[in-house]
């Protein structure tokens, strides 16, 4: 069994707070504020904040749909 993790599929990865940060191409305050809004879903372990790829696609999805929505109207 490899304990490689490439071999994880995105989803079910976990990630801190400054690679969420990169991979959403934002600043931490913001990731904070979607937090704090409810809009994005994370995890504390120990004394840290995670988020998973799963929450990192959703909150993709909820982007796209307002976007599509917003088009739209």
């Amino acid at each position: 069994m490899s304990d490689h993790i490439s071999t994880v599929p995105f989803e079910e990865r976990s990630f801190s707070v400054k690679t969420a940060c990169e991979i959403l191409s934002i600043s931490k305050s913001v990731y904070f504020e979607l937090i704090s809004a409810g809009a994005i879903e994370t995890y504390k372990q120990v004394r840290s904040r995670k988020i998973t790829g799963r929450a990192i696609n959703l909150y993709r999805t909820k982007l796209r749909v307002a976007t599509e929505q917003g088009s739209s109207s």
